[in-house]
């Protein structure tokens, strides 16, 4: 493995930046599957909840590219990215003890202060973090190695946290209050470790930017229109586009649907952890398939397999008594894909920064992995309004008694029907949409490799310059 002029990238070095995607990810799956539930009962509307989730969310369009900008332009004997990453771990820390840990009787504005500043961490830490990774390699299928380790050890926080509520149930601790006060334990203690360990073994080299002046704010933005003229980027954004909104919405709505479909809410996390770790062993699998017909390739059949048997969920409706059961073996077989539709899709956006490093002479991670943020975080909060706002419609009750479903004192069998739709037949059609923009995606690992070759022959002969001055 490589790091940009080919000196070695050990696996210590691959280990430690890799785990910095843990607690981020301990964060996260809490933040769409547990806190709504939470807030809920602590009296805050599910329409309100989203509404704000969406807001909160849509602020990263004015932060992403802001520290996409001041990542690129940070050049301190610490590194370009390592500053940013330290800047935004306690705040990260604050505010999920903030939004995990709340009072007995928290208003809308404690609710949207806590999550924009779990959301501004996020913002802080993940576009330095992904730019950082780009930069570790050059080679085609190396990346693919980072980006894979990096999401395995973000499934195994998601692991660790809906873990914790099967562990705390075990001694009869069953209050999601008691379970996200656990989480925020983890988080808070987990930052220090990774952070250490990355900032210590992992290079952050500034000096090898191809660039040696910073760009200016109005250039930044000018650049932006390169972006947009980036035809590989835009295919595999508008792929990954997809792939948030359906997993966006599907996490959002997963809790109600074991809960008032499946009729098994003691099932919940057994039914995430299957799916995740199902995700996190066949990684492996995708990877392999990748090197052999291509990622762009690899993504479609995954987007294929997962939505094949997303459409199955609803049909779960039909048959209550037998529900847990299928529904518990459609997560395994939709897990064997999903963790394919994160780490292909990052992998080919770190191939076409190539492509504009060329074009421009710069080195410009930070801000294709800005933008990349703000499609990200706006699709899933789009996708969370729409999910939490559609069920509401159709007249679903989320405090309702499973039990009496169909009766006057709960849920109709319409609110019911559409809530199953809503969690699996719309996310999946969602990502369907994105199948002919991927399948034609131009940069095979040929034309990578030869990308690469130019650009290592360039920084060698800027290398070579700068040793004769």
């Amino acid at each position: 493995m490589t790091f940009e002029n080919g000196s070695n990238l050990k696996k210590t070095q691959l280990f430690f930046y890799s785990s910095v995607n843990f607690p981020l990810a301990v964060v996260g799956l809490p933040l769409v599957l547990f806190v709504p539930p939470l807030y809920g009962e602590l009296g805050l509307s599910l329409a309100s909840m989203g509404f704000i989730l969406m807001l909160a969310r849509l602020s990263d369009v004015f932060t992403d590219p802001l520290i996409g900008l001041l990542s690129d332009r940070t050049k301190i004997s610490l590194g370009r990215r390592k500053p940013w990453i330290l800047l935004g771990s306690p705040l990260l820390a604050i505010s999920t003890y903030f939004l995990f840990v709340p009072p007995d009787q928290p208003d809308l504005l404690y609710f949207l202060l806590s999550v924009m500043g779990i959301y501004l961490a996020f913002t802080i830490i993940q576009i330095p973090f992904a730019s950082w990774g780009a930069e570790l390699s050059g080679d085609y299928n190396e990346r693919s190695k980072i980006t894979a380790l990096r999401e395995q050890f973000g499934y195994i926080g998601t692991i660790v946290a809906v873990s914790l509520p099967i562990l705390l149930s075990y001694f009869d601790i069953v209050n999601m209050r008691s379970i996200l006060s656990f989480e925020a334990i983890i988080v808070i203690s987990s930052i220090p470790i990774v952070i250490f360990g990355a900032f210590k073994f992992v290079p952050d080299d500034p000096a090898k930017s191809l660039r040696k002046k910073a760009m200016t704010l109005r250039e930044y933005f000018r650049s932006l229109k390169f972006v947009l003229k980036n035809g590989p980027y835009i295919r595999i954004l508008i792929g990954f586009t997809g792939s948030v909104l359906g997993i966006s919405m599907d996490g959002a709505l997963s809790f109600f649907f074991v809960k008032h479909v499946v009729n098994a809410e003691s099932y919940y996390s057994v039914a995430i952890l299957l799916s995740i770790v199902t995700s996190v062993v066949c990684i492996p699998i995708w990877k392999r398939i990748a090197a052999k017909v291509g990622k762009h390739k690899a993504l479609v059949y995954s987007i294929l397999w997962f939505s094949g048997w997303a459409f199955c969920m609803p049909l779960l409706y039909f048959i209550p008594e037998q529900a847990l059961f299928f529904f518990l073996t459609l997560q395994v077989l939709k897990g064997m894909a999903s963790g394919a539709l994160v780490f292909l899709t990052t992998s080919m956006a770190a191939d076409v920064i190539d492509i504009d490093t060329i074009r421009s002479g710069q080195e410009r991670s930070g801000l294709y992995f800005s933008a990349w943020g703000i499609i990200q975080k706006g699709a899933a909060a789009i996708a969370l309004f729409i999910a939490l706002t559609a069920v509401d419609l159709f007249g679903f009750d989320p405090t309702a008694d499973p039990s009496q479903r169909g009766k006057i004192n709960g849920n109709s069998d319409m609110s019911i029907l559409g809530l199953a739709i809503m969690y699996s037949v719309v996310p999946s059609l969602f990502k369907i949409s994105t199948l002919p923009f991927i399948w034609k995606y131009p940069l095979t690992e040929g034309r990578q490799i030869k990308i690469r070759g130019y650009l290592d022959r360039k920084e060698r002969r800027l290398a070579d310059k700068s040793s004769v001055y």
